[in-house]
C-alpha cells in the first residue's frame, strides 16, 4: 500500500510555459534594453569626455590669452620713457600711456608702478567691472582713478586724482598712508626682464579675484598689470554641460583662478579648502589632481550622496615657473544618462505591452502541450505502481511527446522483463543460501527445503480458510506469496554463523573430533602401566607370581570397566543420575604420567592461547579434568546484539571443553554453552535480515522468519515475543520448523520420530500455547501431516493418526492460556 506523500505546492505546466515564455520575452527584453544602456552609457561618457575636451580646450586658450595679455602690459610699461621719473606733485608724465593701454585691454583692473623708494603709482579703470566706481568713491563724471602713494611734506601720503574721459583732474583726495612699494612681495620678487606673476588674489574692493603680473628694471623699479579673473569665470559658465555641471581653474595649493557663474556666492574665497557647500565639489577636484595618472581622462566619482563625471587637466599655457595651475570639471551623471535612462524606459515599456499581447497566444500553445504530458503521467503512475501491462501510448500530435510515450511503453516491458529476471536471480540466490546452509552439515541436509515445504501446504490452507481466525489471513497476490516463502528459505540463514562440531554433536566429548580417543589412550596408558607394575614386582618377588597376576587381573578389569563406563556416558543415550555423575569424578581421581611437553606442534593461535598455564614434565595428570584451557571467556555478543532487544541471555563463556563437565551432562550431548550457540543462530537470523534493505514488498521477511523460535506464551527467544505481537506468518514457520524437527531423520543426536509421535508431541506444545492450537488443529483437519508425509517421509516412519485424539482439548486454546507444565525441550531444529 502506498503511504500519501506530501508535496510542496507545484506549478501546473501551463502555467509553467506561460511563465517561461513572458519570462524569456521579458528576459530578453531587459537584456537589450540593458545592452543598449550599457552602450548608450559608454556613447554619454565619450560624449561627455568630449565636450570637457573641448572646454578644457577653450579654457586654456582663454587663460593663456589672458595670461599673454597681463605680461605684455607690465612689459609695455616698463618700456615706456616715463617709466623711470620720479613721482612729482602733479600728474605724472606716464598717466597718458597706462590709459590708452587700460583702453585697448579689456578685463585688466590696473597698471601701476613702484619705486625702489617706496613710492607707488597706479592708474585704474572705473569700468573694468561693476562695483569699481562704488568701491572708489567716483562719481558718474569720473572715468578713471590715479593713485600715487609718496611723501610730501615730510609725510606719507596717499592722493588720488579722478580723471575724465580727457584726462582732466575732477577732483583730488588725500589720506595718511603707511604703504611702501618696496616692501610688497610682488616688487620684491620682481626680476629685471622677467615677467613674474602673484598667485591668485582677492581684491577687496570689488570683491574679485586678480593676478599681478610684474617686471623689474636695472633703475630698481617695477612696472606691472592687475587683471581680473572675472572673464574665466563667464566662460566657464558659458560652457555648461549639462546644467549640473561645476567647472573650476585653481593651482597645486588648491587656490582658486576662476569658478563657473552658478558659484559667483564664492567669488570671494581664492581657496578650495575654504569652499563648504552641499557637495563640496572644489574639494574633490583639488583631490583629483593629486594623481596624474587621471589627467585627461573621464572619472567617475561620488560627491556627497550623487556620482559625478569629472576631468581633470593641467593648464600648461597659464602655469608659472613656482606653481601650477588646472582645469576641473565636474558634471553629475544622473544629468548626463537622463536622456538614455529615458529611451530604456520606453524600450522596457513596449516589451511589457508585447508580452501583454502574447499571453492568449502562450495560453492555447500549452494547452496543446499539457494535455498530453498529464496523460503521460497517469501511465508514469502505472509504472510507478509496477502495473507494467495496462501502460499504453498517448495520442497526441506533438512528436517529441509521442516519442515519449512510446519510450514509456518500451520501458515498462524493459523494466517488467528486468524486474522478473531479478526476482528470478534473488529467489535462486535465496535457495542457493538454504542449500549451502543444509549442505553445510550432512546431518541437517535438507532442513531448510522441508521447511518452506510444511509452510507452504499450512499458508494454503490458512489462506482458503474463510472462518475465524483465519478470515483475516490471505496470501493471495504474488507478491505476499514470494515474501513468505523468502522468509522460509532464510528462516536459518544465521546458521551460516553456529560452528558444525556443535551442530552435529553426537557424544557429550566431540568438538572437531570425538575426544573419547584421548580419554581410551589414558585407560591404555594405565592399562600398560598396571603390566608394568606386575612385571616389576615379579622380578622382585618370583614367589609370589599367582597373587601378583589374580591383583594385575583384577586392575585391568577395573580400567576396563571404568572406561566402558565413560565412553557410556559419552553417548548421552540415557539420563544421567546423581550416582553416574559421582562415579565419573571418582574415575577421574586417577592419575596418568605425562612426560611429553603438549605445547610440541601446536598451531600458533594454539600456542598464543595456552602461553599461560604450565606445561612442566612429567607430571601426574588426572584421568578426567576441566582444566582452565578447556574455558574460552565471551567477549562481544552483548554489543554485537545490543537494539535488537533480544531477551536472551549469553552464558559467561564462549565454551567450555572440560572433559568432565561434558561428560556430566545429564540429558543429551549438549552443554548449556553448545546450546546457546544453536540458539543463537536465531538472533544471528534476525541480525542479518534486519540489516538487509528489504523493498516495501518484502518488508516483513525478517519478522516472518525470525519469529519461529517464538511461543504464544511469551517464554520463546530470542526476543520471548508474546502471542498478540506474532503474525499468523511466523507462527505457521514455527510449526513448520518443529515438524520438521522432530521428523528429520538425518540428526546425529537422535532418530526420526514417527508421524504420530510427532504429532503427539506438537499437541502438547499447543495445549501449553508453546504454537498456535488453531494453526495446529487446521493443519490436522486438512490432513496436511500426510501430504507432507507422503513426500518428505521415510515410510517407516509414516504411521496411523489418531486425529480425533490429537484434536481433543485444542478448542480456544491459542486464546485462554493452559495450565500444564512445558515442555522440557524442544527439539533441535
Amino acid at each position: 500500500m502506498d503511504r500519501p506523500r506530501k508535496h510542496a505546492p507545484r506549478l501546473s505546466l501551463g502555467t509553467l510555459l506561460t511563465a517561461l515564455v513572458l519570462g524569456a520575452v521579458l528576459f530578453a527584453a531587459a537584456t537589450i534594453t540593458a545592452i543598449n544602456y550599457y552602450f548608450d552609457t559608454r556613447a554619454a561618457e565619450r560624449v561627455a569626455a568630449e565636450e570637457f575636451t573641448a572646454i578644457a580646450q577653450r579654457s586654456a586658450e582663454a587663460a593663456g590669452r589672458l595670461e599673454r595679455r597681463g605680461e605684455q602690459l607690465a612689459i609695455a610699461v616698463r618700456r615706456e620713457e616715463a617709466f623711470s621719473a620720479p613721482l612729482g606733485h602733479g600728474l605724472h608724465p606716464i598717466v597718458g600711456p597706462l590709459v590708452e593701454y587700460l583702453q585697448r585691454r579689456k578685463g585688466v583692473f590696473s597698471l601701476f608702478v613702484g619705486y625702489a623708494n617706496g613710492d607707488y603709482l597706479e592708474v585704474s579703470n572705473l569700468e573694468v567691472a561693476a562695483g569699481v566706481r562704488a568701491a572708489w568713491g567716483a562719481r558718474d563724471d569720473e572715468r578713471w582713478v590715479v593713485m600715487q602713494v609718496s611723501d610730501f611734506d615730510g609725510e606719507r601720503v596717499e592722493k588720488r586724482r579722478f580723471l575724465d574721459d580727457a584726462l582732466q583732474v575732477v577732483r583730488e583726495t588725500d589720506s595718511s598712508s603707511q604703504y611702501y612699494a618696496d616692501l610688497r612681495p610682488w616688487f620684491t620678487d620682481a626680476r629685471p626682464g622677467q615677467v613674474r606673476k602673484t598667485a591668485p588674489y582677492v581684491l577687496t574692493m570689488v570683491q574679485e579675484r586678480g593676478i599681478s603680473y610684474t617686471v623689474g628694471s636695472p633703475e630698481g623699479a617695477v612696472a606691472g598689470a592687475i587683471v581680473l579673473l572675472s572673464s574665466l569665470d563667464a566662460l566657464l559658465d558659458s560652457s555648461r554641460f549639462p546644467q549640473t555641471h561645476a567647472a573650476m581653474i585653481f593651482n597645486t595649493e588648491g587656490r582658486i583662478v576662476a569658478s563657473s557663474a552658478r558659484d559667483r556666492r564664492f567669488r570671494g574665497v581664492t581657496s578650495a579648502a575654504n569652499i563648504r557647500d552641499d557637495t563640496e565639489v572644489y574639494p574633490t577636484l583639488v583631490a583629483l589632481a593629486g594623481d596624474p595618472a587621471g589627467y585627461g581622462l573621464l572619472q567617475r566619482t561620488r560627491v556627497g550622496t550623487a556620482d559625478y563625471y569629472a576631468w581633470v587637466q593641467p593648464l600648461d599655457s597659464f602655469s608659472s615657473q613656482s606653481t601650477q595651475e588646472y582645469i576641473g570639471l565636474l558634471g553629475q551623471r544622473a544629468e548626463v544618462m537622463a536622456p538614455y535612462r529615458r529611451q530604456a524606459l520606453v524600450t522596457l515599456a513596449l516589451s511589457l505591452a508585447a508580452a501583454l499581447l502574447l499571453l492568449p497566444l502562450v495560453f492555447v500553445s500549452t494547452r496543446l502541450v499539457s494535455r498530453p504530458i498529464r496523460a503521460l503521467v497517469e501511465q508514469s503512475d502505472k509504472v510507478r505502481h509496477r502495473d507494467y501491462a495496462s501502460v499504453t501510448r498517448v495520442p497526441t500530435a506533438i512528436r517529441e511527446v509521442g516519442w515519449l510515450s512510446s519510450s514509456l511503453v518500451n520501458m515498462a516491458e524493459a523494466i517488467s522483463d528486468y524486474e522478473q529476471k531479478q526476482r528470478d536471480l534473488h529467489d535462486a540466490i535465496v535457495r542457493l543460501i538454504a542449500a549451502a546452509i543444509d549442505q553445510k552439515s550432512p546431518h541437517t541436509g535438507g532442513h531448510c527445503e522441508r521447511v518452506p515445504a510444511i509452510a507452504a501446504l499450512l499458508a494454503e490452507a490458512a489462506t482458503e480458510a474463510a472462518e475465524p481466525p483465519f478470515d483475516d489471513f490471505a496470501l493471495r497476490s504474488e507478491e505476499k506469496w514470494r515474501e513468505f516463502k523468502i522468509a522460509a528459505w532464510l528462516h536459518d540463514c544465521g546458521k551460516i554463523t553456529t560452528p558444525e562440531h556443535i551442530v552435529d554433536k553426537g557424544a557429550k566429548l566431540e568438538a572437531l573430533y570425538n575426544r573419547i580417543h584421548e580419554v581410551r589412550m589414558r585407560f591404555e596408558v594405565l592399562l600398560r602401566d598396571a603390566e608394568i607394575d606386575y612385571l616389576r614386582a615379579l622380578r622382585e618377588d618370583p614367589g609370589a607370581e599367582a597373587e601378583l597376576r589374580a591383583e594385575l587381573a583384577e586392575k585391568q578389569r577395573q580400567l576396563r570397566e571404568d572406561f566402558a563406563f565413560v565412553a557410556e556416558c559419552n553417548v548421552g543415550g540415557e539420563a544421567m543420575s546423581d550416582a553416574a555423575i559421582e562415579r565419573l569424578h571418582h574415575i577421574a581421581g586417577r592419575s596418568w604420567l605425562r612426560t611429553l611437553d603438549d605445547r610440541l606442534g601446536l598451531s600458533p593461535m594454539e600456542a598464543l592461547r595456552l602461553a599461560d598455564f604450565s606445561s612442566e614434565t612429567p607430571r601426574w595428570e588426572p584421568l578426567l579434568a576441566d582444566r582452565p584451557e578447556h574455558r574460552t571467556p565471551r567477549e562481544d555478543a552483548e554489543s554485537r546484539f545490543a537494539g535488537f532487544g533480544f531477551t536472551m541471555r549469553p552464558p559467561a563463556l564462549e565454551q567450555d571443553l572440560g572433559e568432565l563437565y561434558n561428560l556430566s551432562i545429564r540429558r543429551g550431548t549438549l552443554t548449556d554453552e553448545d546450546r546457546y550457540r544453536i540458539n543463537e543462530h536465531i538472533s544471528s537470523t534476525i541480525e542479518m535480515l534486519e540489516t538487509l534493505p528489504w523493498p516495501e514488498e518484502l518488508a516483513r521477511v525478517p519478522e516472518i522468519a525470525g519469529g519461529h523460535h517464538e511461543k504464544l506464551d511469551g517464554t520463546g527467544y530470542p526476543r520471548s515475543l508474546p502471542a498478540e505481537k506474532l503474525s499468523v506468518a511466523a507462527r505457521i514457520m514455527a510449526i513448520a520448523d518443529i515438524l520438521e524437527a522432530l521428523t528429520a531423520p538425518d540428526r546425529p543426536y537422535k532418530k526420526g520420530k514417527t508421524l504420530s509421535e510427532s504429532l503427539q508431541i506438537m499437541r502438547f506444545m499447543a495445549l501449553d500455547r508453546h504454537i498456535d492450537a488453531d494453526l495446529f488443529r487446521l493443519f490436522i483437519e486438512r490432513g496436511l501431516h500426510y501430504r507432507y508425509a507422503e513426500v518428505w517421509m521415510n515410510p517407516s516412519q509414516i504411521d496411523d493418526v489418531d486425529a480425533t485424539a490429537l484434536l481433543r482439548g485444542l478448542q480456544g486454546v491459542s486464546v485462554s492460556a493452559n495450565q500444564r507444565g512445558v515442555v522440557e525441550n524442544r527439539p533441535r531444529a
